[in-house]
Order: structure tokens, then C-alpha cells, then sequence
């Protein structure tokens, strides 16, 4: 199971939020002992929205390979 840390967009936070963990080739976000394929909620640093949802995750890395497929092109 790889990780990667997940921080707050506000470039002037980047508050550690959680962790984006890979579980049987998904990506899940770990908040503490809870995995959750879905999260909105604020930074609790800086009060900037943060939303997070396998979906999307899904659909950028999608996105980025049609990219990167189209630039080899």
C-alpha cells in the first residue's frame, strides 16, 4: 500500500490534510484510521474548502494519460 501526503491548496497553508493511499490499484484518502473514497469539507488551519473523491482522482489520471498519449503522438 503506497502513500502520498495530501496538504491544503492554499499555497500559503499546505496543511497536511491526510493521505492518499493505493489500496488493490484505488486511491483512497486515510485521515487518520479512516479510509473514505469522498471528503469535502475546510482546512481547519486556514479555512480554504478542500474536496477529495475517487471519481476525480480517476478522471485526472485519465486525463493526464490521454495527455501524455497525444504529446507522444
Amino acid at each position: 500500500m503506497g502513500s502520498q501526503e495530501v496538504v491544503c491548496n492554499n499555497p500559503n497553508c499546505r496543511a497536511q490534510l491526510g493521505w492518499m493511499v493505493t489500496v488493490e490499484g484505488v486511491e483512497l484518502l486515510q485521515i487518520g484510521g479512516v479510509l473514505v473514497r469522498q471528503a469535502h469539507g475546510v482546512c481547519i488551519k486556514c479555512g480554504k474548502e478542500f474536496h477529495w473523491s475517487v471519481s476525480e482522482r480517476m478522471l485526472e489520471r485519465l486525463i493526464g494519460l490521454v495527455k501524455a498519449e497525444a504529446k507522444d503522438e
